[in-house]
């Protein structure tokens, strides 16, 4: 599953901040999944291939759910303590989307 996982997002942690950045190329494919999907469908009027193709389709976006699941909650808590910050476009494969989460401050957590 961490190979898995890797083809979706990558974490990086440093002694400040937490970055996950969310890969590209996958959202694309979902993209021409999709489009595929309803090529076949719809324009070709294929229902055998459009029937083979639709559970791929829906195997493959439940698998980035599962794979972003710890992350998105993750991004969630953050997004909930205002620690978080985005950058980048999840258009871009040169400038990916990365969230940036701040750590809690050492002192913060003894506190509570």
């Amino acid at each position: 599953m961490d190979e898995t996982v890797k083809f979706f997002f990558q974490r990086r942690e440093t002694n400040n901040e937490i970055q996950i950045e969310l890969k590209t190329a996958p959202f694309y494919l979902l993209l021409a999944m999709i489009a595929g999907w309803l090529a076949v469908s719809f324009i070709l009027k294929s229902n055998e291939a459009g029937s083979v193709f639709l559970p791929i389709l829906i195997g493959f976006i439940m698998l980035r759910f599962f794979a972003l699941i710890k992350a998105q909650k993750e991004v969630l808590g953050a997004m909930k303590d205002k620690r978080l910050t985005t950058k980048g476009s999840k258009f871009s494969f040169s400038n990916p989307f990365v969230y940036i989460i701040q750590k809690k401050a050492e002192h913060a957590e003894t506190e509570k």
